[in-house]
């Protein structure tokens, strides 16, 4: 049973750093997936998009692919990854009781923590490869937050639905497609999308996050705050609910779970 606060915290660091180098040992290449990963996804989509399709983005459409790229996959793995998490994690279930938001919240930071290394490489790529960086690339920090509180939310919302409803994890996946395909990875809104529906398009907010990013990295601008203020407060709000909701239907969990 759990008996504090900091005992419950303890826990979480210590899964954190065994599941990371759970999976880490699970390849031959170990941590150097954490980068090689997103890195053959961009080739990927460069390939087809960029060299077979002939899509441009605006500048150069390595650097563009990459700003958008990147912040997608952060979004849809963290989320993917929480969505089967409390019933992963039935072992510990039934071992003590725990809060069931450990579950998702755990998969959540342990993808922070190989994503940093992932936006490392991306700052080191871009440098190299001739971007020229300005004290607003500082400011790309907000934009990161934005996005983790987001991953949080959406994370606690899928975790709580696979439970009572295994399927779900099928829509889950097609709705990660479908993103991919509507967020403007691999084009420029401005030039596909009409005028008059570019807001409409924005409300997507993962679509808002990339054009964010680009607009830090690639124009050296300031980030809408606007835009990232009033995704901070639905991602809080949503969090608060989903909170509330797995403290209320915390046995139902367990029972779920270990069934």
């Amino acid at each position: 049973m759990i008996k504090s606060n900091r005992h419950l915290i303890e826990i979480f660091f210590t899964k954190l750093v065994f599941n990371l180098r759970s999976e880490a040992s699970e390849t031959y290449l170990g941590y150097i997936w954490w980068v090689l990963e997103p890195v053959l996804y961009v080739a990927v989509l460069y390939l087809v998009f960029g060299t077979f399709l002939g899509f441009r983005g605006g500048g150069d459409f390595v650097v563009f692919l990459i700003c958008g790229k990147i912040p997608f996959l952060w979004f849809s793995k963290s989320v993917t990854h929480s969505s089967n998490s409390i019933m992963a994690g039935r072992g510990l279930i039934d071992q003590v009781v725990i809060p069931k938001a450990f579950f998702p919240l755990l998969v959540v930071f342990r993808d922070l923590v190989k994503q940093f290394f992932v936006f490392f490489l991306m700052i080191v790529f871009l440098l190299l490869y001739g971007l020229e960086p300005s004290l607003n690339w500082f400011l790309l920090v907000f934009v990161f937050l934005t996005e983790l509180l987001l991953i949080i939310a959406f994370s606690l919302l899928v975790a709580a639905i696979i439970p009572f409803l295994p399927d779900f994890k099928f829509i889950v996946a097609t709705g990660m497609m479908l993103l991919m395909f509507s967020s403007g990875i691999f084009f420029s809104y401005k030039d596909v999308i009409l005028e008059k529906h570019q807001s409409l398009f924005l409300m997507n907010p993962i679509a808002n996050l990339i054009k964010n990013s680009r607009q830090v990295l690639m124009d050296n601008l300031p980030p809408d705050w606007l835009a990232l203020a009033s995704i901070s407060f639905f991602s809080l709000v949503l969090i608060v609910v989903m909170l509330a909701i797995y403290r209320k239907a915390d046995t139902t969990y367990a029972k779920l779970a270990v069934q």
